[in-house]
């Protein structure tokens, strides 16, 4: 029964990888043009007559999904516009909410925009000016956690113009610009942005140009103003040390520590690397269990292989040690016992030497 069962898993895992192999070849011929394509270009202001200024203030920030990559985020945007774009806005009939769009919101259907009032304010230089409530549900799509636990991280808010008629096509006399207003970084950050864990260090404002690689159907490729607002976080150094690098320093500590005992107590020095293994082991997964998939090892990465590696020498160190000592006579026991601990002492040495190295070594790299 059991040579079936062997036989079932050997095939059905031989047939997996088949799949996997196919997969793989038309993914690789496949067109990945697409996958190339720059959707973020250069900043263009065209006529002021078609240009719609705007602003944003962030109220508040909370629940934060690192693993999901998400945030909720509550504030004020608003626009002004001028006669130009108020004709568009006529002729097309187009409501004063939808005249930009989220872009990383996720969750459509828990966005709210609310108008601050039910008809725009008509002011003195001949624009028109539309305050607007919004609560959502956004996605960060740019996380570089490379450092982890120790990051900076921007979480923005994009927008950009819709509809059609308000794009903005390449060498098109009719583009339609999105331009921040001035100082507009200095009040950004409103009262209950902080995140528990992590220090604000500043306000993001980045006007560009978002160029699509479709035309939808129809046309030339569609390209449409943006601007990024967002808040510049970066992780509380005490905070991220205590949860996630003393732990780990701890059991790293023990495990250089444990060659001080006499080469006499083989089972005990042998129990300790071992246990210290498993340790790392659930350390590692519980920290990973909060973070999204990552295509490249993290600064805390590093600092566990370096873990895995001495808690595997150690053993091995122990293990010869051990030998040693017993097949020694037992009026060499003694002797052997010294040259156990002058080798012991190189280990920590050299462990503590590759950690003071590593650190500094692995923060530069990343």
């Amino acid at each position: 029964m059991a040579v079936v069962l062997l036989a079932i898993g050997f095939f059905q895992a031989t047939s997996a990888q088949d799949a996997v192999a196919f997969n793989n070849q038309h993914t690789r011929n496949a067109n990945t043009k697409g996958m190339e394509f720059e959707h973020r270009m250069p900043f263009v202001q065209g006529d002021l007559q078609r240009t719609i200024d705007t602003g944003m203030h962030i109220e508040n920030v909370y629940q934060l999904n690192l693993k999901d990559k998400t945030f909720w985020a509550e504030g004020w945007y608003w626009i002004k516009w001028r006669p130009e774009i108020q004709k568009i806005i006529e002729a097309d009939k187009i409501p004063l909410n939808q005249i930009l769009e989220f872009t990383n919101e996720i969750e459509a259907t828990n966005m709210v925009i609310e108008p601050d009032t039910a008809e725009p304010v008509k002011l003195e230089d001949g624009r028109q000016y539309q305050l607007f409530r919004f609560s959502g549900h956004f996605f960060v799509n740019d996380l570089n956690l490379a450092g982890f636990p120790f990051y900076d991280m921007k979480l923005p808010i994009t927008m950009e113009t819709r509809p059609d008629v308000l794009a903005c096509y390449q060498n098109s006399k009719s583009c339609v610009s999105l331009l921040p207003e001035k100082n507009v970084s200095s009040t950004l950050i409103g009262q209950f942005a902080d995140i528990n864990g992590y220090n604000m260090v500043g306000s993001l404002v980045k006007p560009f140009l978002h160029q699509y690689n479709t035309n939808f159907g129809i046309g030339d490729a569609s390209a449409f103003a943006s601007i990024d607002y967002g808040i510049v976080y970066k992780t509380n150094f005490l905070s991220a040390f205590w949860q996630y690098l003393l732990p780990l320093l701890v059991v790293v500590g023990v495990v250089i520590a444990s060659p001080s005992l006499p080469g006499s107590l083989g089972d005990v020095r042998l129990a300790i690397p071992t246990t210290a293994l498993l340790t790392l082991i659930f350390l590692q997964q519980a920290y990973r269990a909060d973070m999204p998939p990552l295509s490249y090892p993290t600064f805390l990465d590093y600092l566990y292989i370096y873990a895995y590696i001495v808690a595997i020498a150690f053993f091995l160190l122990f293990c010869w040690g051990s030998n040693y000592y017993h097949l020694a006579q037992e009026s060499g026991q003694e002797a052997a016992e010294q040259q156990i601990n002058k080798i012991d002492w190189k280990f920590q040495l050299a462990a503590l030497a590759i950690l003071a190295l590593l650190v500094p070594l692995a923060f530069v790299l990343l």
